[in-house]
C-alpha cells in the first residue's frame, strides 16, 4: 500500500489507497459548491440482484469491498498471471482535492464513481478517464475527525449515488448528473461524529456506521431508506452510559497516550489545515 501524500491522481483503473495526517479539524472556512456537469453520465440503474451477484461479476465492481462478503475478488480472467507484467497506465485523471486519497472505484457498465478527501464525487468515463460530473459537497461550519478528511467511497443503488460526509450527512446523488437529490443528518459532529466509510446498498436500504470512538461517541449502526433517506432503524453498539477503559498500548506495544477525561469532553483539537477550492 502506497503511504504518502500528493494530489488526488487516478491512474487508469488502479486504486491508489495513501494515507493522510492524524488531526481532527474545524472547518468552518470551507465553502464548496454543487455540481459541476460536463456532459450526463450514461449511468444505468443498479438493481439489488445486480447487488447480490457482485461477487461474480467481470464487468463491474459494485462494492467497495468487491461484494457483500467484503473480499476485495475480483473474477475476471483477462488478466492473470501470464500477462499480469505487461499492465500499463491506460490514462490519468487529476482530481481537484490536493490530499489524501483513500477511495476505492465503483465502476458501473462503464461509468466510475470515486470520491476524494473533503467529500468531492466523480463520474468518470472508465475507458477514457473523460469526466461526466463533479460534486463537491458543500460541508457544515464544523467537522470533527482523528485521522484525515478521507473518504473511502459511494455505494449504489437504482439510479442514485450516495455518500457519508466528514459533517456526519448521508447524501444522494443523480448517478446521470450528481445532481443532489437529498441530503439526511446522521449525527452531530460537534459531539465528535463524522463519517469517513463508504455506506452499503441492500434491499432499499442505505446502510452506515459512524467516526468519533476518538471522542468518546456513542457507536451506531443505521438504516436509511434509499429513495427518501428517513431513518427506517437504528442499533447503537455500546450502551447508553457505558464506562470504558482505553487501551494505552496499541498492537506493536507503542505508547498510545490516551487521556480517557479529555477525550470524552473535547470537541475539537489541533486544527487541520482546511481545504479552500
Amino acid at each position: 500500500m502506497v503511504s504518502f501524500k500528493m494530489a488526488g491522481v487516478l491512474v487508469g483503473a488502479l486504486g491508489l489507497s495513501l494515507a493522510g495526517a492524524c488531526s481532527p479539524a474545524l472547518a468552518g472556512e470551507v465553502k464548496q459548491t454543487a455540481t459541476t456537469t460536463t456532459k450526463p453520465a450514461p449511468a444505468t440503474a443498479v438493481t439489488q440482484d445486480e447487488l447480490s451477484a457482485a461477487a461474480g461479476d467481470e464487468a463491474n465492481f459494485l462494492h467497495t469491498n468487491g461484494n457483500y462478503d467484503q473480499t476485495r475478488y475480483y473474477p475476471g480472467k483477462q488478466i492473470d498471471t501470464s500477462n499480469v507484467a505487461k499492465l500499463h497506465p491506460a490514462w490519468i485523471f487529476q482530481t481537484e482535492v490536493k490530499e489524501s486519497l483513500e477511495t476505492t472505484p465503483i465502476v458501473v457498465n462503464g461509468v466510475m464513481y470515486v470520491t476524494t478527501s473533503f467529500n468531492h464525487v466523480y463520474a468518470i468515463n472508465a475507458k477514457t478517464g473523460e469526466q461526466y460530473w463533479h460534486y463537491k459537497h458543500k460541508m457544515g461550519p464544523i467537522t470533527t475527525y482523528c485521522c484525515g478528511p478521507n473518504n473511502r467511497g459511494v455505494a449504489v443503488h437504482n439510479d442514485k449515488v450516495y455518500m457519508g460526509t466528514l459533517d456526519s450527512k448521508l447524501v444522494a446523488l443523480d448517478a446521470k448528473t450528481g445532481s443532489l437529490i437529498w441530503q439526511t443528518d446522521i449525527a452531530d459532529p460537534t459531539l465528535g461524529y463524522s463519517e469517513t466509510m463508504a455506506p452499503t446498498a441492500v434491499n432499499g436500504k442505505i446502510l452506515i456506521g459512524t467516526n468519533g470512538g476518538e471522542y468518546g461517541i456513542r457507536g451506531f449502526v443505521r438504516a436509511y431508506d434509499a429513495e427518501s433517506g428517513k431513518l427506517v432503524w437504528n442499533f447503537d453498539t455500546t450502551p447508553e452510559n457505558s464506562v470504558g477503559v482505553w487501551a494505552t498500548h496499541d498492537a506493536t506495544g507503542k505508547d498510545m497516550h490516551r487521556d480517557v477525561a479529555r477525550s470524552r469532553h473535547r470537541q475539537i483539537c489541533l486544527p487541520f489545515p482546511v481545504y479552500r477550492p
